[in-house]
């Protein structure tokens, strides 16, 4: 089982565009003007969760997952505050996992906590955003990300997804995060997992494996591979 996916942003950041993040329309703003102050449009500014799971994995650990799109055709967030909350059967929240992420425009991507232990039993998670930074960006540059990945299964009933990341980006990129997914035959998540690999230069490929160590209970039918980086600290 075999899959290349190929990751293209032809979007980058422009910082000198006017940013609206002070809830004023003092800097010149244009595009956004909502009938009020220069408060973000929440028509054209806002993520939305296609999805959110929990994997019980090992006892008393959880992998937790969601897939968040940003349907702007010009706004990414270079810094996103998310928050998995879980609940027990009687529906009482019984802890939080808490988190930091990005994401361009017209972007889908997956959000992955691994591991997280709770002594009591999960019965469901609610992901949600506490916080989202949005930036203005423009077609002045390219990121291109290409992914070769392919599914094994071991004889000792563990598993892997193993590949190459080729950054064919005119960036050298500092850090790039591969995330990995499991899917049934019905396309729904079984098994999420991520690594990352630090300063990729362009051209280069690295190689990369996301391990499961344990047996995966349901068949997996597919999978989904992506890399991602975040532009907005390019040049930085």
């Amino acid at each position: 089982m075999a899959v290349i996916v190929a990751v293209i942003y032809f979007l980058f950041f422009n910082p000198s565009a006017p940013s609206c993040t002070d809830g004023e329309q003092n800097q010149n703003e244009e595009g956004i003007d909502c009938g009020g102050p220069c408060a973000l449009c929440e028509a054209e500014k806002k993520l939305e969760v296609l999805s959110q799971i929990i994997i019980p994995t090992t006892d008393n650990n959880y992998d937790l997952a969601a897939k968040i799109k940003n349907p702007n055709y010009e706004w990414g967030a270079d810094a996103i505050n998310y928050q998995f909350d879980l609940y027990d059967s009687a529906g009482q929240i019984i802890a939080s996992k808490t988190g930091k992420t990005y994401i361009l425009s017209q972007e889908t991507k997956y959000v992955i906590e691994p591991k997280f232990y709770s002594e009591k039993l999960v019965a469901k998670t609610e992901f949600k955003f506490n916080n989202i930074s949005w930036k203005k960006l423009e077609q002045i540059g390219d990121v291109e990300l290409h992914v070769d990945a392919e599914y094994q299964i071991l004889e000792d009933g563990s598993s892997v997804l193993a590949g190459t990341v080729e950054n064919r980006s005119s960036y050298d990129l500092g850090t790039i995060e591969v995330v990995g997914v499991l899917l049934d035959e019905n396309n729904k998540i079984i098994a999420v997992g991520r690594t990352s690999m630090n300063t990729v230069v362009k051209n280069e490929n690295r190689g990369f494996e996301i391990f499961w160590p344990y047996p995966i209970i349901e068949e997996v039918k597919s999978f989904d591979a992506r890399a991602y980086t975040n532009v907005f600290l390019i040049g930085k």
